[in-house]
């Protein structure tokens, strides 16, 4: 069940309004900030937090960490101030130096949560944004709630990193361009309608229903099939005239594929 954070949520949203009317300097941003985290996100200041940690002769703002391992860095910039590239790429450099793979860049009301890979130089991944002031309570408290310590201790911020990556344009896409999904898909246009389709003409009935963003974004698309076992092997197999091998058992579970152009 999801931290209720709503009523903490609540009281600072005055609170970082007034501090953009006001201007103030990205200090006592960073002071608001760390009350946020007591007061909201439920982190102990002198237990869970350390504030301006270094890496490298370089600062973080702060470093959470739970059971003294440090869980993600946050970068605080002014209240007001416009969240760019270029600041999260500060961060995942201090970030990569660390070994640590997440990373919050805001501004009190914006609030933005970074996962990083290191497998080809740095990649930052968004993985979700809010702001507690120009969206709804529900929306920005669900959200935040993911960075509660104890939702964190849980680890659901990594269960929900794991759905946001598996509805990525290409695993859905993959998904939908199998041949199980596609015989699905066809029978059941023949139920409804009385007419065969063919999967290559079913193929590009969806391709047009597919914006050409999502195209460009997933590059070709392949419809993937399962190897073929011929009626022998399946009478050997199944009258254990002979074992098949793990490694035998997954030759025959490659997929074939066709390109989707």
């Amino acid at each position: 069940m999801a931290i209720d954070i709503n009523k903490d949520l609540k009281k600072y949203i005055p609170i970082f309004q007034q501090a953009i009317e006001q201007g103030i300097n990205e200090s006592d941003t960073s002071l608001r900030i760390g009350k946020f985290l007591e007061d909201v996100l439920g982190y102990d200041m002198f237990v869970d937090i350390s504030k301006e940690y270094t890496v490298k002769d370089r600062f973080v703002d702060y470093a959470v960490k739970i059971n003294t391992k440090i869980v993600f860095f946050i970068e605080v910039k002014q209240a007001g101030m416009d969240l760019r590239g270029k600041h999260i790429e500060q961060a995942s450099n201090y970030a990569a130096n660390a070994g640590v793979e997440w990373v919050i860049l805001t501004n009190g009301s914006c609030w933005h949560l970074y996962h990083l890979t290191f497998e080809d130089g740095i990649q930052n991944d968004l993985i979700f944004s809010t702001d507690i002031i120009k969206d709804s309570i529900d929306v920005a408290s669900a959200k935040l709630s993911l960075l509660h310590k104890k939702s964190v201790t849980k680890g659901e911020y990594l269960d929900y990193f794991d759905k946001i990556k598996t509805l990525e344009p290409e695993n859905i896409m993959g998904a939908i361009f199998h041949e199980d999904t596609l015989r699905t898909i066809r029978n059941q246009l023949k139920k409804m309608t009385g007419v065969r389709i063919e999967e290559d003409e079913l193929v590009s009935g969806i391709k047009q229903m597919i914006s050409t963003n999502t195209w460009e974004r997933i590059g070709d698309i392949k419809v993937k099939r399962q190897r073929k076992i011929s009626k022998q092997r399946k009478e050997e197999v199944s009258n254990n005239i002979i074992d098949k091998s793990p490694i035998e058992e997954k030759k025959e579970e490659i997929d074939e594929t066709k390109i989707i152009n």
